[in-house]
């Protein structure tokens, strides 16, 4: 592929985001990731796809000057966080959005996707020395084995950022680190994520600046209208599954900023097992 037959649009964190002259996406990872990673995304999105969640469908592996990425249909420009949550006035609005949208994608199944018990076990095993000590991986292992079984989709990255509105209503992307699980085992990361996570690379110094001051009311509306859509949905059963979403989270960024807070949860929740 011609390098200059793209248009930047996004950054992420270990990614950058193009629109090419056709409209359709190319997600181009950074160099640092191999390809057998590129390529595990691209079969998790096909997953993803056939079992009919909305998402933009994944076209094709390439490779663009030495880095490999993922060629999408295009699913439209503004995501959740900048077209909507920019006004503290759709806090509300946008926190109930998101439930339902959520929810949705938890109807799905994918027998085809990793279990989220094995992945969490296996991620943990990649965590930096002293996050979790030698004589606790069996702990952890009799802690993820006690969890649910589930094939529910999870997404285990959802947030505003990765819901793309447009006309005909929205699609959900970035699907690199889906497993199958309990619905609870999703619902407890996206809290974490709204709880605690540093905001993306990319992100508007407004929106830097706006994200704190409303994340706990956001995260609020959005826990409130999970409940009263779901009755089954508890408090107790999202929290079994912090230490797992835990896990992925550190494993997944290693982000300077989150290590003492999540090393934190991590040992608690393996102590008072």
């Amino acid at each position: 592929m011609n390098s200059m037959d793209k248009q930047f649009l996004a950054e992420g964190r270990v990614s950058d985001v193009y629109v090419l002259k056709d409209k359709r996406v190319l997600k181009l990872l950074h160099k640092t990731v191999p390809v057998e990673k590129v390529e595990d995304e691209y079969r998790r999105c096909k997953i993803v796809s056939a079992a009919g969640v909305l998402s933009p469908h994944a076209l094709d592996l390439v490779e663009v000057d030495g880095r490999h990425g993922i060629i999408f249909e295009w699913a439209g420009e503004n995501d959740l966080m900048t077209a909507k949550l920019g006004n503290p006035l759709n806090v509300r609005w946008g926190g109930r959005f998101m439930a339902t949208v959520h929810l949705e994608l938890l109807k799905h199944e994918a027998e085809k996707l990793p279990d989220i018990r094995e992945e969490a076990l296996r991620m943990a095993h990649t965590l930096p020395e002293g996050i979790i000590r030698s004589h606790q991986y069996p702990i952890l292992e009799r802690y993820l084995d006690q969890l649910p079984d589930g094939n529910n989709i999870c997404h285990m990255d959802f947030h505003p950022g990765n819901i793309i509105l447009s006309s005909n209503g929205y699609q959900i992307i970035d699907w690199a680190e889906a497993v199958k699980g309990a619905p609870e085992a999703d619902l407890a990361m996206t809290s974490l994520i709204l709880s605690m996570a540093e905001t993306a690379p990319g992100t508007s110094l407004f929106l830097r600046i706006i994200i704190p001051i409303f994340r706990k009311a956001f995260e609020r509306n959005y826990r409130a209208h999970l409940m009263a859509t779901q009755p089954g949905i508890t408090e107790e059963n999202i929290e079994k599954w912090m230490l797992a979403a835990a896990i992925f989270r550190m494993s997944m960024w290693s982000l300077a900023s989150e290590q003492a807070f999540l090393t934190t949860m991590i040992q608690q929740k393996l102590q008072e097992f």
